[in-house]
């Protein structure tokens, strides 16, 4: 029977029968894992602070017969401000399921780890602009796990002028002349600008910049777009979240 201690943050839980659940936890050590964590629903369980979701623990896993069982949980960071408001909740559950549908492994998940914790503070602690966190966070997302669209040249031409558009099925900015991809979306240069910052920043500066809401809009098109076209599909989550926001 093998036991790893791990860092993790708990990305969802399942509950099991009466007193039990199933949790995915973004762990640094073994990638994106299923655990069953026993008797989590009693009122004494000492697991239960640990494994909340959105929970930023120290996990004590054991592998037993071909599944993991939490054998302990010390929390760091509950992030509780993300339960205080329904948006809030919504788009860190929208990060939540992105990030377990790419299903990164131990190398990924040491790298990205940081990037959901920062992503799921922000949202619980301040007041920035909840859909610019998110934008930031896909493209980033995206560039980490090695689907890092081109945003300084077309990506079909190689021309660094009139890059009005964003095509993902084309891996970044289209020119003018190459436009006509059928999922081309417009992209101005403000928009452009923000994207090649958020891309290129710092981890501790990338989310650091303010952005009118059209062109937050335009940035969020083209991530949600790229993220849509490496998964092969729309996560539920998110079609959730524009009915929260009131988007389209």
């Amino acid at each position: 029977m093998d036991t790893i201690t791990t860092d993790g943050v708990v990305l969802a839980r399942t509950f099991v029968g009466e007193k039990d659940a199933i949790i995915k936890i973004l762990t640094t050590e073994a990638g994106l894992v299923s655990a069953s964590a026993k008797g989590i629903k009693n009122m004494k369980s000492k697991l239960a602070a640990g494994c909340g979701v959105f929970t930023f623990s120290e996990f004590l896993l054991r592998y037993d017969r071909g599944k993991y069982v939490v054998a302990s949980a010390k929390p760091k960071e509950g992030f509780y401000g993300l339960s205080a408001h329904i948006e809030r909740l919504s788009f860190a559950t929208y990060i939540a399921e992105l990030t377990r549908t790419f299903a990164p492994s131990a190398e990924d998940a040491k790298i990205i780890l940081p990037l959901v914790l920062n992503t799921l503070y922000l949202l619980a602690n301040t007041n920035k602009n909840m859909s610019l966190v998110k934008c930031v966070f896909e493209l980033r997302l995206l560039c980490l796990l090695g689907y890092t669209p081109e945003l300084d040249c077309c990506s079909l031409c190689g021309d660094t002028e009139q890059l009005y558009f964003f095509s993902p099925t084309s891996g970044g900015i289209v020119c003018r002349s190459c436009g006509k991809v059928p999922d081309a979306c417009i992209v101005t240069p403000d928009a452009l600008t923000a994207m090649r910052y958020a891309q290129g920043a710092d981890e501790k500066k990338a989310f650091s910049f303010a952005l009118s809401a059209s062109d937050i809009d335009e940035f969020e098109r083209c991530t949600e777009s790229m993220c849509e076209s490496v998964l092969g599909k729309k996560l539920s989550s998110l079609t959730y979240l524009k009915q929260i926001t009131g988007k389209k």
